[in-house]
């Protein structure tokens, strides 16, 4: 598993997710204590099954707004104002 900075790894992006599309893992560390993780995905877009919906998009239950004492814009606005 190899490791790279984030700074080369900005640097080197392509490079190194051409790596990553091989299969390979890489740790991405930050003044040399790792940080995260970057490997491939496990499944490709190929892989992966659509289900059909079960309903249809009529047969969903349309949301209510709720009512509001206030115009909200108005309160952001003036909130804003005051800052």
């Amino acid at each position: 598993m190899e490791s790279v900075s984030v700074a080369t790894l900005k640097s080197n992006l392509s490079r190194y997710l051409a790596v990553v599309k091989k299969g390979k893992e890489l740790i991405i560390t930050s003044h040399r204590h790792p940080i995260a993780r970057l490997s491939p995905l496990e499944k490709t877009a190929g892989d992966l099954k659509i289900i059909p919906a079960k309903k249809p998009v009529s047969a969903l239950k349309k949301v209510k707004g709720i009512k509001l004492s206030f115009d909200p814009v108005e309160f952001l606005l003036e909130d804003r104002r005051r800052r």
